[in-house]
């Protein structure tokens, strides 16, 4: 990842069309396209199928990251990887709608609400995870799955009763609201019970309204799969 910043030129680097490199169930790569789609950015999306390792963009795109996931962020010739750093970054750089509160105190509960979802919940059960469960278990990544993100669905909706107010943290999106479609859907896919997180569902009605969550949803996307 490149560290230069665009200060001499802002303007610039804001008109610089970002490319993406997203697939489309991805929970990393919903994030940032609800974060792009939140600040009315436009970018080029470039699929990569994360389960066959192929497509037109796969190879640029492990180069870019050698972890082989992702998001990407192609932006003003830089590229940025991990979904909570690219998040920050287009909040930085990108005029519009804040995705982290100004008051520091509500900045940090959104970062550590997200970082629960990010960090916390979804590793457990991303699709390396699963391959290699899978692998030597039929059906092994399905309850291992399930236990993990039920165990911390319940630890994030004990936190977000402390505060919440119409969303996460108060009434604005944040990055909190950002991370949380993905793990809830996530958690459907794989069999949680998330009628036991009443307050969590709720926020979800109210993130179903915006348009950007509704653009970024798997189904939307050009790669998206038909079951």
């Amino acid at each position: 990842v490149h560290h230069e910043s665009c200060v001499l030129s802002l303007d610039s680097c804001r008109m610089s069309k970002p490319i993406l490199y997203t697939y489309w169930r991805s929970s990393c790569a919903w994030r940032v396209r609800i974060a792009l789609h939140l600040k009315g950015v436009e970018f080029e999306s470039r699929p990569v199928d994360l389960v066959k390792k192929s497509g037109q963009f796969a190879d640029e795109c492990y180069k870019l990251n050698p972890s082989e996931r992702v998001p990407v962020l192609v932006h003003n010739g830089h590229s940025i990887c991990e979904s909570l750093a690219i998040i920050e970054y287009i909040d930085e750089i990108f005029p519009g709608v804040a995705l982290l509160p100004k008051d520091p105190v509500k900045r940090a509960t959104a970062r550590a609400l997200a970082l629960h979802i990010a960090s916390g919940i979804q590793p457990l059960q991303n699709l390396k995870v699963m391959q290699k469960l899978n692998a030597e278990e039929a059906g092994k990544g399905q309850k291992w799955s399930e236990y993990w993100l039920t165990a911390g669905l319940k630890e994030l909706e004990k936190m977000v009763e402390k505060t919440a107010g119409r969303l996460m943290v108060g009434d604005d999106v944040t990055v909190a609201d950002i991370c949380l479609p993905s793990i809830l859907y996530n958690a459907r896919r794989w069999g949680t019970d998330v009628a036991a997180f009443p307050t969590l569902l709720r926020i979800e009605k109210e993130l179903e309204k915006i348009d950007a969550f509704e653009k970024a949803l798997p189904e939307n996307q050009p790669d998206a799969q038909k079951a």
